[in-house]
């Protein structure tokens, strides 16, 4: 009954705030209503995607506009979005990789919307990080929409049994997932490394990064293959080769991590909120046998892929206005709130005032959080994001290198020739 009445309250909000939109939008009405096409992230917890779809509902409601929203799997979404570039369908609203943002500007389909983010940024500052990642040529042609950093889960049971800790640098995190795995109940850590998965690219980047080393160089030029790329890499196979993970890893998708730690086959995993939201629901003694802590550490810090998303508006919209003004509707910061919370910690916001809500004080809660301020990167860190970054995160560069290297048995050095060479293909195209 609680959360009823808090949807509710939420919801009058909403409607509230619609209607001093309607006022703005005179012209728009006149014209008669629109019909938005919608494409979002689908995301693990499914009370997220249903308070966003509430959210449209109410604002077709309030309006009398249509939204028509596609929740697309992380793995299909960006494939779409450049078929839909080539086909001129690009939808009026799209979330977007904050580091493919570049690329799709470059394409020519995004609006900007200098305006939009503004108006809302007054209301509510967003983090100044993101605000620079939207913005191209002095203009925002994107409004941050949330991040989603990784922490890394660990059987609390199985490490009070055999007097262990959970690690905190990736050499520790493999001593003791290398004492799990030889007592022979279950594998010690276990994160996919290969197609269709992009948890793969940010656990390779979380190690890239903790060793020193990187994609691009600080002025955005590929600067892949380096001495600390290969201990990177190196440390990443002999995770396989030793069997403290599964061979099986180099074919997993995105749901791999979540299914081994929630059957109760790996001590250890590296992923979002999702795993935490599914035991909060269904598995509760997993839960209390569960602690969630940063990502590992290694020479040169502690880092996790944050995959800043933002939302950007097609310059082709027949109805630009009104996609403004459902952009603004739903990032409503009390409205907003409410669907951080619905997500469980799955994704952290963009306002920099909500980092401090009470609602991150949960100790299972706390590490995401931590992770986003404190130790969070993007794709092409530490240069810029950029549309050549983007692409070679969309594509699975990284897998595919670390693939050559475990399902080929090419050496490190040939597998990171192999990977440089197609990240400066895709660099001379974007440059």
């Amino acid at each position: 009954m609680q959360k009823k009445r808090v949807i509710k309250v939420l919801l009058s909000a909403a409607l509230l705030a619609v209607g001093t939109l309607a006022v703005a939008t005179g012209k728009q009405e006149k014209a008669g209503p629109a019909t938005l096409e919608v494409w979002l992230w689908k995301s693990f917890v499914a009370e997220q995607n249903t308070y966003m779809e509430r959210q449209f509902r109410s604002f077709e409601a309030a309006t009398g506009h249509k939204v028509n929203v596609s929740f697309l799997p992380a793995e299909e979404i960006y494939k779409k979005q450049l078929a839909a570039v080539e086909a001129n369908i690009f939808p009026d609203i799209s979330e977007i990789w904050v580091q493919n943002i570049d690329q799709f500007n470059r394409m020519g389909v995004l609006a900007d919307i200098t305006d939009t983010f503004d108006a809302l940024n007054a209301r509510s500052p967003f983090s100044p990080l993101l605000g620079t990642m939207v913005t191209i040529g002095g203009k925002k042609v994107g409004i941050p929409f949330n991040t989603s950093a990784e922490a890394q889960y660990w059987r609390k049971d199985i490490l009070d049994n055999m007097g262990l800790k959970p690690a905190g640098t990736w050499e520790e995190l493999k001593a003791t997932a290398k004492k799990i795995t030889a007592a022979g109940q279950l594998f010690g850590f276990a994160t996919a490394l290969g197609r269709p998965a992009t948890d793969g690219e940010k656990l390779i980047q979380s190690v890239m990064w903790a060793y020193g080393g990187s994609v691009m160089d600080v002025n955005g030029k590929p600067a892949f293959k380096t001495a600390a790329t290969a201990q990177a890499f190196d440390y990443l196979a002999s995770l396989v080769r030793e069997k403290i993970m599964p061979e099986g890893i180099t074919s997993w998708d995105d749901g791999g991590n979540n299914r081994a730690y929630q059957t109760k086959s790996v001590a250890c995993v590296q992923n979002t909120a999702s795993v935490y939201n599914y035991m909060r629901l269904n598995d509760q003694d997993l839960l209390k046998n569960t602690v969630i802590v940063p990502v590992a550490a290694g020479p040169k810090g502690r880092y996790t892929d944050t995959v800043p998303h933002a939302l950007g508006v097609s310059s082709k919209s027949k109805s630009l206005q009104v996609a403004k003004d459902l952009m603004k509707y739903i990032m409503d910061e009390t409205l907003y709130q409410g669907w951080i919370e619905q997500a469980g910690a799955q994704i952290q916001p963009v306002y920099s005032r909500l980092v401090d809500k009470e609602f991150w004080a949960d100790p299972y809660r706390r590490a995401f959080i931590e992770a986003g301020v404190k130790y969070g990167a993007y794709e092409g860190w530490p240069g810029p994001a950029s549309a050549a970054s983007g692409e070679i995160f969309g594509t699975y560069v990284l897998s595919d290198t670390i693939q050559k290297i475990l399902l080929d048995n090419w050496t490190t050095d040939k597998a990171l020739d192999w990977g440089l060479a197609k990240i400066n293909e895709i660099y001379e195209r974007w440059k």
